[in-house]
Parts: structure tokens; C-alpha cells; sequence
């Protein structure tokens, strides 16, 4: 009989003291165990594509749009979701006298979804250019949030 068939057997018997009861991880040696726990962290290429996304995104607003309502937004923050297939665009704009409503700005931001995709696909040098989706939280404070920050 094979070591391992008799250290079972051993340990089997109601008069071992190695533990209260088997359970479905015993044997198996921890370092391999630990290969199967999944990492819940963002990956480092998908942070890089956001922050240049962020850039990227904040010029063409800014330079490019023919929208007024456009022109005063400012890109607070850009999120990966979908292990980078899409990312999520988090817009607000400066106080000022007039205030665009959340749905004008949301409406303006898809008319011209198509120009910010091609421009990410011209400045990022990647196979398939992510799907954008925006998120508006309105008027910002000045303090605490630069242009273009991620």
C-alpha cells in the first residue's frame, strides 16, 4: 500500500485526532489552492486606456464640438467596465448662469458619440476601440477636480 492510501486510512479512523471532519480542500497543497481565487484588481492596460481616453475625450469636447452646452463640460472621471470592451465618461460642468439640463446634455453627448470613438481610435493604437457611455452629474465646485482628471 502507497504512502498516501495509508496516511488516508490512518486518518479515517475514528481515533485520529487530525481533524473534526474532511472537507473538500484537504490534501490539496495551498500554494495551488491559492491559483484558483480570482483577482478582483483592474488591470494596468485598462487604467492606462482610461487616462488617455480622458485627454483625449476632454480635447475633442473642447476643441472640436460645434455644441455650445459641449464646449463647458469638463471630463471628471473615465471608468472601465467590461474588462476595457466599454468605458464609462462622468461629465459635470462649472457653475455658471446657465445650467444645461441633464437630458440636453446626454442627448448632445450621443449625437456626437461617433466623432469621440474615432478620435480614441486614431490616438489609441489598440485592435478594438471601446464602446463609450456617459454619466452626468452637473455643476462641479471648482476645488478638487482639474480638466481632463481621471
Amino acid at each position: 500500500m502507497n504512502k498516501q492510501r495509508l496516511w488516508t486510512k490512518q486518518a479515517a479512523h475514528p481515533s485520529s485526532k487530525c481533524c473534526a471532519e474532511f472537507g473538500s480542500e484537504d490534501g490539496v497543497d495551498p500554494r495551488h489552492a491559492k491559483r484558483h481565487q480570482s483577482r478582483k484588481k483592474t488591470p494596468r492596460k485598462n487604467l492606462q486606456l482610461c487616462k488617455e481616453a480622458a485627454r483625449i475625450i476632454a480635447l475633442v469636447l473642447t476643441g472640436e464640438t460645434q455644441h455650445p452646452v459641449l464646449r463647458d463640460l469638463l471630463v471628471l472621471a473615465v471608468e472601465p467596465e467590461n474588462d476595457g470592451a466599454s468605458i464609462c465618461i462622468t461629465v459635470g460642468q462649472y457653475a455658471t448662469d446657465s445650467l444645461a439640463d441633464e437630458t440636453d446634455v446626454l442627448a448632445a453627448l450621443g449625437r456626437v458619440q461617433g466623432l469621440l470613438r474615432s478620435a480614441l481610435a486614431h490616438a489609441l493604437h489598440r485592435k478594438h476601440t471601446p464602446t463609450l457611455s456617459f454619466r452626468y452629474v452637473g455643476c462641479v465646485d471648482s476645488i478638487g477636480f482639474s480638466q481632463g482628471g481621471v
